[in-house]
């Protein structure tokens, strides 16, 4: 078993593992900041009326705006992606209809404004801690810095082109994008995805694949390195701790709370070999 692994699965059962994860993974459930009066001055007209086929199309329109659609159906992805259906398909909005107006109006708009759960924002939650204790540059001064660790500043779908066109990782399935790309003294870079897996099965065993898929799968130069930052119930057991404990000593895979001990190790390694060279010479 590689160290960063021993060291993840040491550190899962340790005391105030989940305390600490605390400040990256906050569980609160966040307010989308949404409000129905301003984005929907004619809802509680359609809603009051009846007028079952506008009332569905304004709620589609306003889950495009960001918030929930306000009841739990099967056929209301299809209607988002072809709003055209709507109108074809008479029998599916009246049972959505029927639905809607068991409810009265404030608790539709209740529904509305509701706040997004934690589990869908794992991704950003991971991002914004790191901002709070490493540097994000823009492009220019990102390539320009040289005595530091410093983090990209752009969006996932931009770091993967990055790390394919400029430095040249061959990607093969790997469909998704990154959730950072960091440089280390204008010498080395490391690219990686984040995980925090709270179960065992279905969802969460795929994003557990994606995270594994990334660090064997992608292919990149001496220079780059790749790193699956995984935290929860993937370090307790299962296949899951079975599939990290058979990772090579290259395969790098650890704990949110381990990054910043990574890159330091990363840092010193690379000044030491860089004054090896200088004794050498």
């Amino acid at each position: 078993m590689n160290k960063w692994i021993q060291k993840s699965v040491n550190l899962a059962r340790s005391e105030f593992y989940l305390d600490r994860l605390l400040r990256i993974y906050p569980p609160d459930e966040i307010g989308r900041g949404k409000f129905i009066e301003k984005e929907s001055p004619s809802l509680k007209r359609l809603f009051q009326k009846r007028d079952c086929i506008e009332l569905v199309r304004e709620l589609i329109r306003l889950k495009k705006r960001g918030f929930k659609f306000p009841i739990e159906n099967p056929y209301i992805s299809f209607l988002t992606h072809y709003e055209d259906a709507i109108d074809k398909n008479p029998m599916t909005i009246k049972k959505i209809c029927d639905k809607l107006f068991e409810m009265n109006y404030d608790e539709l708009k209740e529904k509305l404004e509701s706040p997004k759960k934690a589990s869908r924002r794992i991704g950003p939650m991971f991002k914004m801690w790191l901002r709070t204790h490493f540097d994000f540059l823009d492009i220019d001064e990102f390539e320009k810095t040289k005595d530091k660790i410093v983090f990209l500043n752009r969006g996932d779908k931009f770091l993967k082109e990055y790390a394919k066109t400029e430095l040249k990782c061959k990607f093969r399935e790997w469909s998704k994008g990154l959730d950072f790309v960091l440089r280390i003294h204008n010498k080395k870079y490391i690219i990686g995805t984040a995980k925090f897996i709270t179960d065992f099965g279905g969802s969460q065993d795929n994003q557990f694949k994606e995270a594994v898929s990334l660090v064997r799968e992608i292919q990149c130069p001496s220079n780059v390195i790749k790193i699956a930052i995984i935290d929860g119930v993937a370090w307790l057991g299962g296949e899951m701790r079975s599939t990290l404990e058979r990772f090579k000593e290259d395969e790098i895979c650890c704990s949110a709370l381990l990054l910043e001990e990574f890159l330091k190790e990363q840092s010193e390694g690379l000044h030491k070999s860089q004054n090896d060279s200088q004794v050498k010479y």
